[in-house]
């Protein structure tokens, strides 16, 4: 009896609920039957129009409680649905429902995203004996299984009472779904992608290989060696390199065994009565949200996506570290690296205005100034030195991979040192490329002025350069954040390069290779294979990020549409060129506003793009991420101070006293 979990009033039967079960006949055909069923379903969980704001889940259950209530009051129609259900059960298949339904499927993206939209358009034919085919047909939408896990186990085990022991073939069904899926995960588990990755061992001695042939009470502890297993091909992916493939082999085996492990404590006779009942609930719960999700086009795109940022995501995380200080001294060694890559990018934007002053093609135009951008920008890499727009995209994704390895509240204490860590190392990197860029600017003005007689910038280009950065009159505000969008699709490509040259294990193949050793000797095949390593992922992102500036401009022409990109550090010294023709007074402060509003763009933008992506990688949940926000804003007011810079050893707030490693 339930009475404590609702205690509002339970409605009588309605005219219309007592004529759906007086239709109900055991006698008719299949598909009467279904259609008499769904019709009973969709009276239950049907929430009218006017009331689809609210939440369907309290008035789904009064309508349950009123449809059990007719039952326990009417044992012939009570007799009348339990033979009716158990009829279709019995003349119905339930594998495909539980062994399909919402798990990873093994076809491509392509032939996935035809075969769901020809769906959605094209009549179904029909398939009775599919008992999968009826759960679509009752549960539609989402809302439909809001009730599912609001419901009371104990009305859920009196709605299994009554309709008495008609469960046998779902039991059998259950049996077939479980001994597929473990043959699908032990074909999985031991495909060749997996086996390089796992702990050498024989393939018979492999939990993947005996996960089909043992006992149901055995399949737990095997399932536990094989998530043992699936750890250690998951750490080797950092040294291996990532595969699209290997992460959704992953995936699809993780979701099959959590599959497995609910249907086997439903059939195990170890498990008590209340175990298989909220087991039972679960269940049914998944089985009706992922029948859903197997029709959802969206769910189909967030799960490929997701795929792919977890390729490159791994990679990019790890490149990020390198861009987070902890000491003092690892602070200024940072301001003096972006100081260094602030006075590159003088010379920079020399040869960008130099380019743009031929009036070239505008293919030529972009490619020269691509090669402009990508050639500063690993120079800088080579010389050691800093662009601070570029740690944004790498730091979130490493930031993103501690939240998701960080439980408890005292480590994320130590998370939230890590963000101060890593805003004020971008803050010093930013610092040191501006206040950099604009003196070398000026010194190499004045130089160009005693060389030729005049300033590098004529009076009409300063004047329409410092016009262009005004914030209300130009497009500075929606240039910076389309080059925020660059910088971090720059990050992507870091991350795949590097992810490609590890996963190929292109060094390895250039440390053994037989004709170079005998040409350049082994020591420098080993130095170009070391150098391959070290590099790998800032030639990736310097070239992608020199190629999107430089040909984003040039999209924008052939599509008639005014283009432009603002990138805080060639902006700043573009400001400064300005500013030494015309004198400082003609710098605005409109301007000034402008550059500053091109950074919080440039940072902003590229480290929220990047953090979002790597989250949805990571599975971090909104809980967690607002949990997060809220206690860093909390050490930011009480400790303003450590975004910017670093406190002294021993003063950090926190459980222990130190910071803690990337």
């Amino acid at each position: 009896m339930v009475t404590d979990a609702h205690p509002q009033a339970i409605a009588k039967p309605s005219s219309q609920l007592l004529t759906l079960v007086a239709a109900l006949n055991v006698d008719a055909s299949l598909a009467k039957r279904l259609d008499a069923v769904e019709e009973l379903a969709r009276w239950v969980i049907e929430v009218p129009a006017f009331k689809r704001l609210m939440r369907p889940a309290p008035m789904q259950l009064k309508r349950l409680e009123t449809l059990i209530k007719l039952l326990r009051a009417e044992p012939q129609l009570r007799q009348r649905l339990a033979d009716t259900l158990g009829s279709i059960l019995r003349d119905t298949s339930a594998v495909h429902l539980f062994s399909e339904a919402g798990l990873p499927s093994d076809r491509g993206f392509a032939s996935e995203t035809i075969d769901r939209i020809s769906r959605l358009i094209l009549p179904q034919p029909p398939d009775d004996e599919n008992l999968e085919r009826l759960v679509s047909r009752i549960f539609r939408r989402s809302r439909d299984c809001a009730w599912i896990a609001e419901m009371p186990l104990e009305l859920f085990a009196e709605l299994g009472a009554l309709l008495g022991d008609i469960w046998k073939p779902m039991k059998d069904a259950m049996a077939d779904a479980i001994a597929l899926l473990c043959t699908r995960v032990s074909a999985l588990g031991l495909s060749a992608d997996l086996r390089d990755r796992s702990d050498t061992m024989f393939v018979r001695d492999s939990p993947f290989f005996r996960l089909p042939h043992v006992p149901l009470e055995e399949v737990p502890m095997l399932l536990l060696e094989c998530r043992q297993q699936l750890d250690v091909i998951h750490k080797r992916l950092e040294t291996t390199g990532v595969s699209v493939d290997v992460v959704y082999c992953i995936d699809s085996i993780r979701r099959m065994m959590i599959r497995i492990e609910r249907m086997v404590a439903l059939a195990s006779t170890r498990s008590t009565p209340d175990e298989r009942i909220r087991e039972a609930r679960n269940l049914l719960e998944k089985l009706t949200a992922g029948r859903i999700a197997d029709n959802s086009l969206r769910q189909l795109g967030r799960q490929n996506l997701g795929l792919l940022a977890r390729k490159v995501i791994e990679r990019v995380g790890h490149s990020g570290e390198h861009y987070v200080t902890a000491s003092r001294k690892e602070y200024w060694k940072m301001f003096a690296s972006a100081a260094g890559g602030g006075a590159l990018t003088a010379i920079t934007v020399i040869f960008k205005f130099l380019t743009k002053w031929q009036h070239l093609a505008p293919f030529v135009d972009g490619f020269l100034s691509a090669g402009n951008y990508a050639a500063s920008f690993l120079a800088m890499q080579f010389l050691g030195l800093t662009l601070a727009t570029k740690q944004p995209s790498m730091t979130a994704a490493a930031l993103a991979a501690t939240i998701r390895e960080t439980k408890g509240e005292h480590q994320l204490d130590d998370l939230v040192a890590l963000i101060a860590r890593i805003t004020r190392s971008q803050f010093a990197a930013a610092c040191g490329n501006v206040l950099t860029v604009i003196p070398v600017a000026m010194i190499i003005d004045q130089g160009w002025l005693l060389s030729s007689g005049h300033h590098f910038f004529d009076a009409e280009t300063s004047a329409k350069t410092i016009a262009s950065f005004h914030p209300l009159t130009s497009g500075t505000i929606f240039y910076a954040a389309l080059t925020g969008v660059l910088l971090w699709m720059s990050s992507l490509g870091a991350g795949w390069l590097e992810n490609w040259v590890t996963y190929r294990r292109l060094p390895d193949a250039i440390r053994h290779h037989r004709i170079g050793a005998r040409v350049f000797g082994r020591a420098r095949m080993e130095q170009i294979a070391d150098f391959l390593v070290h590099h790998t992922a800032g030639i990736g992102g310097n070239c992608t990020l020199g190629l999107l500036l430089g040909f984003t401009p040039v999209i924008g022409v052939m599509f008639g549409l005014p283009i432009e990109v603002r990138h805080i550090t060639l902006s700043t010294g573009s400001l400064a060129f300005s500013g030494s023709a015309l004198g400082i007074h003609a710098i605005t402060i409109a301007s000034c506003i402008g550059i500053v509003i091109i950074g919080i763009m440039n940072f902003g933008v590229s480290f929220a793009l990047a953090l979002l992506v790597a989250m949805r990688a990571k599975e971090v949940t909104n809980r967690e991420r607002l949990k997060l926000g809220r206690m860093v804003l909390r050490r930011f007011l009480r400790h303003p101070l450590q975004f910017f810079y670093p406190p002294k050893p021993g003063t950090i707030p926190g459980r222990a006293n130190t910071e803690p490693p990337v």
